[in-house]
């Protein structure tokens, strides 16, 4: 009887092992973020707001936004505004938001806009 204790005890410590090695390993965050705008037509406002971005096993540290229209990036993570212009053709811009965790593990989700002439 006594051997089949330390055999259940030994299947028990190595089960909660196991499960407490989930994550030893950093696991990296998971950017993403939603973009509201104005319409279409130029100057486009967008809103954009990382708040869905998370980090499984930690928290993020950084939020650093990128747009192909060349305008300087925020490092601001709480929802923010940024306008988009053009002078006479339609063009579609890129903005991509990289987020990075405690651990310094980084995700990148993008999206696209549009913005027409008046």
């Amino acid at each position: 009887m006594r051997n089949r204790v330390v055999l259940l005890s030994g299947v028990s410590l190595a089960l909660l092992a196991l499960a407490s090695c989930v994550y030893l390993f950093n696991v990296s965050p998971v950017a993403s973020f939603t973009m509201t705008s104005t319409g279409n037509v130029t100057p486009l406002i967008v809103l954009l707001d990382p708040s869905a971005s998370h980090d499984p096993d930690g928290t993020i540290a950084s939020y650093l936004w990128s747009f192909s229209d060349s305008q300087t990036p925020s490092q601001s993570g709480t929802p923010f505004t940024h306008t988009f212009t053009v002078q006479s053709d339609s063009e579609t811009f890129t903005i991509a938001l990289t987020v990075t965790d405690n651990q310094g593990a980084t995700d990148t989700a993008v999206q696209y806009v549009t913005v027409n002439p008046l």
